[in-house]
């Protein structure tokens, strides 16, 4: 299997009304020369996945390019019309591998994506997000729900029952991204009705909150 290496720099952008423009360093670690084209989505979320749009919002220079090995390549990007909001504004950039024309060399070719999320802040943020736990089917479902105008990064969360036993434990960064929730569905089994804690670390920090988990209506019958 042959597949092209590159990497990106930084690996994400938090930029402002006032300073909205970037740059992002790609270089070819591989021993092949590369193509590569980037374009420029808009990002939202549905609660459990990503929804991504075709956006002219954002100036790419150059959008396309080759790379030879170890060369680097400055992609300057910016809002081609800056507009202040009172929400921040979330983009992606996908930089795709090119596939090479011309005949191709026997065995399977992997084409690399690096996605790069990108910011756009109000001038006045607030962040806050209410979290919730219910019952779902048969498990449970921990919901977190951005009511502020600025995104959360959640890094891990640990749910117990804070009685000294073990409990749940959700690894897997994610975004929260302003007026829009995130949904986890989580096996029940270690996690009971009543005061539940949560121990969240995000990238700004660590926070703790309070909740009560009813009982399973269902399961109680």
């Amino acid at each position: 299997m042959n597949a092209a290496s590159f990497n990106v720099n930084p690996i994400g952008f938090d930029l402002s009304v006032e300073r909205a423009s970037g740059v992002l360093q790609i270089k070819n670690t591989g021993n092949e020369p590369v193509r590569i084209q980037v374009g420029a989505v808009d990002w939202s979320t549905d609660g459990r996945q990503e929804v991504m749009a075709d956006t002219e919002a954002l100036l790419l220079n150059p959008p396309i390019f080759a790379l030879e090995p170890g060369q680097i390549q400055y992609l300057r990007f910016g809002v081609r019309q800056p507009v202040s909001s009172a929400t921040e504004k979330s983009y992606r950039l996908l930089i795709d591998e090119v596939p090479p024309s011309g005949p191709q060399a026997p065995g399977l070719k992997t084409l690399l994506r690096v996605s790069i999320p990108v910011f756009i802040a109000p001038q006045k943020k607030q962040e806050k997000i209410s979290w919730q736990l219910k019952h779902d089917n048969n498990g449970l479902l921990l919901v977190a729900a951005n009511d502020g105008n600025v995104h959360a990064k959640i890094i891990r969360v640990q749910i117990s029952n804070g009685d000294g036993k073990d409990g749940l434990q959700i690894g897997t960064p994610a975004y929260v991204l302003p007026g829009q929730h995130k949904q986890w569905s989580l096996a029940n089994g270690k996690i009971h009705a009543g005061p539940v804690r949560l121990q969240i670390q995000t990238d700004k920090g660590e926070l703790e909150e309070h909740l009560m988990l009813e009982a399973d209506q269902v399961s109680s019958r």
